[in-house]
């Protein structure tokens, strides 16, 4: 349940009945929300994206529990709608958002202290969209103490050559 260390290559590490799952993420459609002019304020910024604990609970399986973590993303007010629309057609990388405003409601005490990733100013304009994050898996591992696991490190992911629009 406690990270030990960060590696590159986990051949020597990985055991042979071990089972791997590789999950979504909201970078998958980055790609659309830029193409439909919605800017990512993270990579503006040079930048990960923030990425924060929250107090909604994941449903639980045998002694695996723990709650929800969520990445953010500033979006324009006058483009949160078209942001729902966009990540609601990928539902395999989260999906629409889980919150829009109000990270309190989420148990979010302050934007500027991400529990993974970097700060992203947040504009006057903009509205924080909140999205499920593949880091929930690692929290929950930590959270139900799972002797070992073998997880992705926040902000690198799983790369293929399959289109993030076609994917089933």
């Amino acid at each position: 349940g406690v990270l030990e260390k960060e590696m590159t290559d986990v051949t020597d590490v990985w055991p042979e009945n071990s089972v791997a799952f590789l999950i979504g993420c909201s970078f998958s459609y980055d790609g659309a929300l830029l193409d439909a002019n919605i800017p990512l304020r993270s990579a503006e910024q040079k930048k990960n994206v923030p990425m924060y604990n929250t107090n909604l609970k994941c449903r639980s399986s045998g002694s695996l529990s723990g709650n929800m973590v969520v990445s953010m993303k500033p979006i324009s007010a006058m483009d949160v709608a078209k942001e729902v629309e966009i990540t609601s057609k990928f539902p395999h990388a989260h999906g629409g958002p889980v919150c829009i405003g109000r990270p309190e409601s989420i148990g979010i005490p302050d934007l500027n202290n991400p529990d993974w990733g970097d700060a992203i100013e947040l504009r006057p304009d903009e509205i924080p969209v909140f999205h499920a994050c593949g880091v929930t898996p690692q929290s929950i591992l930590m959270n139900s103490k799972v002797p070992f696991a073998i997880t992705h490190s926040a902000g690198y992911m799983f790369v293929s050559d399959l289109p993030a629009d076609k994917v089933p």
